[in-house]
C-alpha cells in the first residue's frame, strides 16, 4: 500500500489591522487648510532636522534670485582665505598677505574660534584640498594670475551653501574636476553639457532637484558616485535612475520623500554596477520589508545604509514581500528597566500605587491626524460638563487636602520628598491622542515593563520617518490611586477628604533625540540617571542595553566552574534613578 499523504498545516496569516489603498498619507479635498502644519505644532525636531526643514523652506520657495555658478564661485572665493591674494586693488602684496594677514588669520581661527566658528571657518575655505599650496606658488612668483590659473586645475571643486540656482559655462574652465561638491544650494536643474568630462563624484546633496530624468543619461560615463540626498525627490521622481551610467557604484537617495519601495528599486535593478545604495530618510525606509526587499532585489549590493550587507542578511529562497508590509510598521518603544527610584511611602486603605511611564507621539495616532483634518488645534483638551453628583465638590478636588498624599505616620520618615507633591489628576479632563501609556507596576529596585511597553500600528509611513527626527519626551509618573470610597462611618481618616480619583508625581522627564534608523538593529537604545543633570537622555550607540543584567544580589560562582565572563556577569543596580529603553519597528529578517 503506498504511504498515506499527511495534511499539510495551513500556512498562519498574519494578523494586522486593515490598510487603506490610499494610506493615511490621503488628505481628503475638504480638509481644513494648513492641515499638515497643525500636526506638527508642537512636535520637537533635532538640530539636524530642523537645520534640513529650514533648508527646504526655503528650496519651495518661488522666484528665487538668480545665482549661475560662475556668481557663487565668486561669492566663495570672497569668503575664503583666498580672497586677499585675488584682489588686485589691495594696498598689500601677495607676501605681506602671505607673511602677515593669513598667519594673524589662522591664529585667530585656531585660538579663539568656538567649535560653530571653526565650522564655518572651514565651510568656507573648503574650495579644495591643500588651498596653501596653491597660495604658496603664486606667492613664490609673485603673480595673482598663477592663483586663478593654478584653480582652474584644481582635481577638487566645492561651491557649497552659496546659494547657487543653475550651472553656466564657468564650469567647463576646470576640466581637471574629479570631485564636484555643490550641496547646500538651490539647484532645481542641472545641465551636463557643462560637467567636466571625467567627473567621477558628484555631490548635489540639499538643492532643489525633483527630477533626475532630464540629465541622468547625459551625465559623465566614468561617474561612480552621484549624491541626491535632502532633495525634493518623491516616487514618479525615481523613474530616470534607470538611466544614469552604469559605472555608478555608490549612489545616495536618502533623505527624501519616496514612499513607495518598488518605484526605487525597479529602475536601480538595471544599474549593473551598483553596490552600494542610501535609502535611509525616506518613507519607504520605514517599512517593515525594507531590508530584505532590497537585498532581494538588488543582489549585486554590498552597502545599504552604510551598513555592509553579510552573507546571512540575504535569503537563500525567493523573497515577495506582503504588500501591507512595503507601506506599514509596528512602532516599539520597550522600557528595559528602570531600577533605584526612592521607595514611596505606604498610602492608607483604599489606594493604590503604581509607576507607570508616559511616552509622547504626537505625529504617530491617526486618530489625532483624522481629528486635525476637519478641526482648528486651539485646543487638543476638551473640558467634560461638570458631574451631576451631589458629593462633588469643586472646592475639595482643589483644596490643598486634595494635593496632598496620605500617608501612613511611620511611614512618612522614610519618604523622599518628591511624594509629598502629588498633584490630582482631574479625570473631567480628556486629551486627545497625543500620550501613550506603559502598564502600570509595584515598585520594587529595579522595576521591568512588558516587552513591548508600546506598540504602535503605522499605515503612515512619512509619520512614522518624520518620528525618528524628533526630540520624543518620557516621563516616569509615580500615582496613588483611591478605588473606592471609604467607610462614612470612618471620619477619622483622611482619605474621606477626598473622592475617588489619581494623585500623580513626575519623578523624572527624560528628552530622547532621536535617530535615523537603522536597518540592521531592531532598535535604538537610550541610557539616562539622574546623575547626568539633565533631560537629554544618551543614546547607546550600537549598545544593547536588553541584554545587561542586574540583580540584588552578588551572584556566587558554582563550584568547579570558571568565572562568568565579567561583561556578562549580573551587576548591582546603581545608586541614582536610572532608566534604559529603546525605539524600533519590526522588520522582518
Amino acid at each position: 500500500m503506498p504511504p498515506k499523504e499527511t495534511a499539510k498545516k495551513p500556512t498562519t496569516q498574519i494578523q494586522r489591522p486593515n490598510v487603506s489603498d490610499a494610506s493615511l498619507n490621503y488628505v481628503p479635498e475638504d480638509a481644513l487648510e494648513g492641515y499638515q502644519d497643525r500636526i506638527e505644532t508642537g512636535v520637537e525636531l533635532t538640530l539636524l532636522e530642523a537645520a534640513g526643514r529650514y533648508h527646504k523652506q526655503k528650496c519651495l520657495k518661488e522666484n528665487l534670485q538668480r545665482v549661475p555658478f560662475s556668481v557663487a564661485l565668486e561669492k566663495k572665493i570672497k569668503t575664503s582665505i583666498l580672497n586677499g591674494f585675488f584682489d588686485e586693488e589691495s594696498n598689500l602684496s601677495l607676501r605681506e598677505h602671505w607673511e602677515i594677514m593669513l598667519p594673524i588669520i589662522l591664529w585667530d581661527n585656531e585660538k579663539f574660534a568656538n567649535e560653530e566658528g571653526k565650522i564655518c571657518f572651514h565651510n568656507c575655505n573648503c574650495i579644495t584640498d591643500d588651498m596653501l599650496k596653491l597660495i604658496k606658488k603664486a606667492v613664490k612668483l609673485n603673480d595673482r594670475k598663477i592663483l586663478n590659473d593654478e584653480l582652474k586645475l584644481v582635481n577638487i571643486l566645492r561651491v557649497n551653501d552659496i546659494e547657487m540656482t543653475e550651472l553656466d559655462a564657468k564650469l567647463t574652465e576646470f576640466k581637471n574636476v574629479v570631485t564636484l561638491n555643490l550641496t547646500c544650494n538651490y539647484i532645481d536643474k542641472i545641465d551636463p553639457t557643462v560637467l567636466p568630462l571625467g567627473l567621477k563624484v558628484f555631490e548635489l546633496q540639499a538643492n532643489r532637484l525633483s527630477d533626475v530624468q532630464h540629465f541622468a543619461e547625459y551625465l559623465p560615463s566614468e561617474m561612480s558616485y552621484l549624491g541626491l540626498s535632502r532633495n525634493l525627490l518623491i516616487n514618479d521622481s525615481a523613474l530616470g535612475l534607470a538611466r544614469l551610467p552604469h559605472s555608478i557604484t555608490v549612489l545616495d537617495l536618502s533623505d527624501n520623500d519616496i514612499y513607495d519601495l518598488n518605484s526605487v528599486l525597479d529602475p536601480l535593478a538595471l544599474l549593473p554596477s551598483l553596490t552600494a545604495l542610501q535609502l535611509a530618510g525616506n518613507p519607504c525606509s520605514v517599512c517593515a520589508a525594507y531590508a530584505r526587499t532590497t537585498i532581494s532585489r538588488l543582489p549585486r549590493l554590498l552597502w545599504l545604509d552604510n551598513r555592509e550587507i553579510l552573507p546571512n542578511d540575504r535569503s537563500v529562497e525567493p523573497f515577495e514581500p506582503h504588500p501591507d508590509d512595503l507601506r506599514t510598521a509596528y512602532f516599539n518603544f520597550t522600557v528595559f528597566r528602570i531600577m533605584s527610584a526612592i521607595q514611596p511611602p505606604k498610602a492608607e486603605k483604599g489606594a493604590v500605587t503604581a509607576f507607570h511611564v508616559e511616552l509622547e507621539l504626537p505625529l504617530l495616532d491617526g486618530r489625532r491626524r483624522q481629528f486635525l483634518m476637519f478641526r482648528q488645534n486651539e485646543s487638543l483638551t476638551e473640558l467634560m460638563p461638570p458631574p451631576e453628583d451631589e458629593d462633588w465638590s469643586e472646592s475639595k478636588h482643589t483644596s490643598d487636602i486634595g494635593s496632598r498624599m496620605i500617608l501612613e505616620p511611620e511611614a512618612s520618615s522614610h519618604a523622599s520628598d518628591i511624594y509629598t507633591r502629588l498633584v490630582s489628576k482631574n479625570s473631567r479632563v480628556i486629551t486627545h491622542y497625543t500620550i501613550f501609556e506603559s502598564n502600570r507596576v509595584q515598585w520594587n529596585k529595579i522595576m521591568n515593563f512588558q516587552e513591548p511597553t508600546v506598540r504602535i500600528f503605522c499605515p503612515n509611513l512619512a509619520a512614522l520617518r518624520d518620528t525618528f527626527r524628533t526630540v520624543i519626551t518620557l516621563r516616569l509618573i509615580y500615582s496613588v490611586t483611591v478605588v473606592s470610597k471609604p467607610n462614612k462611618a470612618d471620619k477619622k481618616s483622611a482619605l474621606s477628604l477626598k473622592p475617588p480619583g489619581e494623585q500623580r508625581v513626575t519623578l523624572a522627564t527624560i528628552r530622547c533625540s532621536l535617530k535615523r534608523l537603522d536597518w540592521s538593529q531592531n532598535s535604538q537604545h537610550f541610557h539616562w540617571d539622574d546623575s547626568l543633570l539633565t533631560d537629554d537622555a544618551i543614546h547607546w550607540g550600537d549598545g544593547d542595553l536588553s541584554i545587561i543584567q542586574y540583580g540584588l544580589g552578588a551572584v556566587k560562582p558554582t563550584k568547579g566552574k570558571p568565572e562568568a565572563d565579567p561583561t556578562s556577569s549580573r551587576q548591582l543596580p546603581p545608586d541614582n534613578l536610572t532608566c534604559h529603553f529603546g525605539f524600533g519597528i519590526d522588520t522582518l529578517r
